[in-house]
């Protein structure tokens, strides 16, 4: 008996290894084809795609038609379940997958309707961008019906993609617009904190930091106003920057990009690609997966970047009920009826789906409803059309000046984005990308009263009237999540504006006569934190307070550098989250969290009836003393750690939810640490973790590029994880490195350049 008990105990282990590495073994058929030929149906050419070392592909193509079906097939075989996730995302598609902890956010993106605008505007499109969008959509549904297993994610959760569609890539394009803009919505949260901080706490949700340089210094404002001409000379900003020949020590422009996305995802948001064709086309940068373009990079003539504007593209209006019975609010002309369309959303176990109302008001779709009133949101995103947006991207392939440039970024409706532009002839630029809304009034981050007539959108400010420069005389252009122009404008610009990079760079590009690729390298790496330097004052203060001399000394002297490495970091780190529970602990509870939004503004505005503790009728708190408070709590929970041990990069997948598959697959990274802040260049947008009393790093530098125009095949670019979405291939996280060691890698233009440095070649050839 027990001789049996061995054998069958035997056979389970030899069971569970044969599941564990011949699973592996099945699932590694899943990884990309990087070499050999195939052939393939629906192609009209044979195609050549050449891969790097780092699995950078580049497409050789006779035409733009299979160009862009060799890009699907691209993005399908490196990234198809991000392309799956993303497209469940915008079409409120994902508790079919996942039950019934996503049916809310379903209902959510079924009320804003980002594929409901596409399926609007496909009917619209023009028969060029149409056409690119089918070779695109062709060629991400000839590769899953090329391959015999599918990415690990779609085995494990039994899941057949449906085929790709033009509108689907519309949908994501509509998305992306409103992508940008969330990052800074929160005019809802704003309004609840008007409520609970009392009525002095208004002025300061729509107030900019005047000690923070505008993009558009006030010295310009009458030629603007005056003369159609620009340019106007910006002359500050920050994260993406661009210098002049005169400025640079190669003796042509230099261009650098690093856009801020969230980096704890796996895949990352960017797929590298270069893009050429006979038919002229010939263009090498990032791609979002799902949409067919080189949103960022070169084409050989012009190189082009964005970082998110932070312009304030919507507003929130609450309506009264006039008759909730009978569907009626109070509106801007009395009584309004709310129009109704029903919304079937599969769940995944139920075998119906759940039809769910989504109601809409004369200014847009109802985002929240309540036994007293209804929240309808006014987006810009909803006045253009999701077409104009791919045609636009596509146009930025083949511009060659900055008139063209200017043309392009300004038609992709309601992406919220400034944009920087080099190049070969020594031209550097800015234009601002995001449409602005004419507004009668200027305190945009509440919610509006739905039957106030005064406060209305009347259509957008003109292309001449929207901020852009050409060549400034200060040789350098920059710019960031800063405020675009000052209190001085002639027309409001509303937006939450980030106001530190822009003082650091406008210092690095202060600093020297001339800069070179490694000098804009370092400044891509620069940890020093601006929101630090201003407030490391008022924490040596509270040091002070606490009879704490030489730790007061310490924090005064300290550069300010949110290094891994640095005690005075993590202590200021520490400080700044339970400086924000002190202020806001008394008034929000255990949401204190929640007015970190507000901290500077309170603290720079010396707002005492929000500084000072209610729960201590006996004084008065000032800033110091809150200082001194927060600061005992650091050193008594927390003690002295070096900032590395607190801050830390994880990158998860979404299937690592379940630790077993983890294990299984290796899906996760890290935890790494990590410096910087969300006021360093090398940016660390952070959130705190109480239970495990960490920073977890949510956004940062999603990719970097450095172009220098004297030598185009020396373009450094890399993403912030690898190019592949697949575990198994050796491309999934191979970027990593030189993400966090600030290493840079080449990815040559020129065709026999390119040549000589690919690891592998793949034919497509027509089936």
């Amino acid at each position: 008996m027990k001789k049996f008990l061995k054998i069958v105990a035997l056979g389970i282990v030899l069971l569970i290894v044969l599941l564990w590495f011949g699973g592996r073994w099945i699932l590694s058929f899943s990884v990309a084809d990087y070499e050999g030929k195939l052939a393939v149906p629906g192609l009209q050419n044979p195609v050549e795609i050449t891969f790097d070392a780092k699995g950078i592909p580049q497409v050789w193509a006779e035409t733009d038609g299979d160009m862009f079906y060799a890009l699907g097939w691209l993005h399908a075989s490196e990234r198809l379940f991000q392309m799956e996730l993303v497209r469940r995302v915008v079409a409120g598609e994902l508790a079919e997958l996942f039950g019934e902890e996503a049916y809310e956010v379903d209902v959510r993106q079924r009320r804003i309707g980002f594929a409901r605008k596409a399926r609007e505007d496909a009917p619209r499109l023009d028969p060029a961008t149409r056409q690119v969008l089918q070779r695109y959509c062709d060629g991400v549904n000839a590769w899953i019906g090329y391959k015999t297993v599918l990415p690990p994610e779609f085995v494990i959760l039994r899941l057949t993609p449906r085929p790709w569609q033009v509108e689907d890539c519309l949908g994501i394009a509509v998305y992306q617009t409103w992508y940008a803009h969330s990052l800074m919505d929160r005019d809802l949260q704003f309004d609840t904190l008007a409520t609970a901080l009392g009525e002095d706490i208004k002025p300061l949700i729509n107030r900019e930091k005047s000690w923070s340089p505008p993009t558009v210094p006030d010295r310009y404002l009458k030629t603007l106003f005056q003369h159609d001409a620009f340019p106007l000379r910006m002359s500050r900003a920050s994260n993406s920057w661009a210098a002049a020949p005169a400025k640079s020590a190669t003796g042509a422009a230099l261009h650098a990009s690093d856009p801020h996305l969230e980096v704890y995802r796996a895949p990352g948001f960017w797929y590298i690609a270069g893009l050429h064709s006979r038919e002229g086309t010939d263009v090498l940068g990032v791609t979002a997966p799902g949409l067919p373009a080189v949103v960022m990079g070169h084409n050989g003539t012009i190189a082009y970047s964005f970082t998110v504007a932070s312009i304030d593209l919507l507003d929130y209006f609450r309506y009264a009920w006039n008759s909730r019975d009978n569907l009626s609010i109070l509106a801007e002309n009395g009584s309004q009826p709310l129009r109704a369309i029903y919304e079937e959303i599969p769940v995944q176990g139920e075998e119906q789906p759940r039809r769910e109302p989504v109601y809409f008001t004369s200014r847009g779709p109802v985002v929240e409803m309540d036994s007293a009133s209804v929240i309808a949101l006014k987006w810009a995103g909803y006045d253009f059309d999701a077409g104009d947006m791919v045609r636009s991207a596509l146009k930025l392939h083949r511009a060659a000046s900055f008139q063209e440039f200017r043309e392009a970024v300004t038609a992709f409706g309601a992406l919220d984005v400034n944009w920087m532009y080099s190049d070969a002839a020594g031209n550097i630029g800015y234009q601002l990308g995001a449409p602005i809304p004419k507004r009668n009034f200027s305190d945009a981050f509440v919610q509006i009263a739905g039957e106030d007539t005064t406060r209305q959108w009347q259509g957008y400010y003109p292309l001449a009237q929207t901020p852009h420069a050409l060549n400034p005389e200060n040789g350098w252009l920059a710019t960031c999540n800063n405020r675009v122009v000052s209190e001085n404008w002639p027309y409001p610009v509303p937006g939450f504006y980030d106001p530190y990079r822009i003082t650091r760079v406008e210092e690095w590009l202060s600093d020297k006569e001339q800069y070179s690729p490694e000098y804009f390298a370092e400044m891509q790496l620069d940890l020093v934190s601006g929101l630090a330097l201003r407030w490391k004052g008022l924490m040596a203060e509270g040091a002070a307070r606490l009879n704490h001399p030489g730790l007061a000394q310490e924090i005064q002297d300290w550069s300010g550098e949110m290094a891994a490495d640095n005690r005075t970091a993590a202590l200021f780190a520490l400080w700044w989250q339970l400086l924000g529970k002190t202020i806001f602990e008394d008034e929000l509870g255990e949401k204190w969290e929640t007015g970190q939004f507000l901290q500077e503004e309170v603290l720079t505005a010396n707002l005492k009836s929000v500084i000072d503790d209610r729960r201590t009728a006996e004084r008065v708190e000032t800033a110091p003393d809150i200082s001194a408070a927060a600061l005992a709590e650091v050193l008594k929970v927390f003690g002295r750690k070096n900032y590395g041990e607190i801050s830390k990069l994880t990158i998860n997948h979404p299937l690592a939810r379940l630790k077993i598959l983890d294990y299984w697959l290796n899906l996760n990274r890290g935890p790494f640490p990590v410096g910087g802040d969300n006021g360093s260049l090398n940016a660390n947008f952070k959130i705190w973790n109480g239970e495990k009393e960490t920073f977890f790093c949510a956004a940062g530098p999603s990719m970097r590029f450095i172009l220098d125009w004297s030598d185009i095949d020396n373009f450094t670019i890399h993403t912030n994880l690898g190019q592949s979405g697949n575990p198994f291939s050796p491309h999934y996280d191979d970027h990593l490195a030189l993400m966090r060691k600030g290493e840079r890698r080449a990815a040559p233009f020129n065709r026999e350049r390119v040549y000589e440095r690919k690891k592998s070649l793949l034919r497509l050839l027509p089936e």
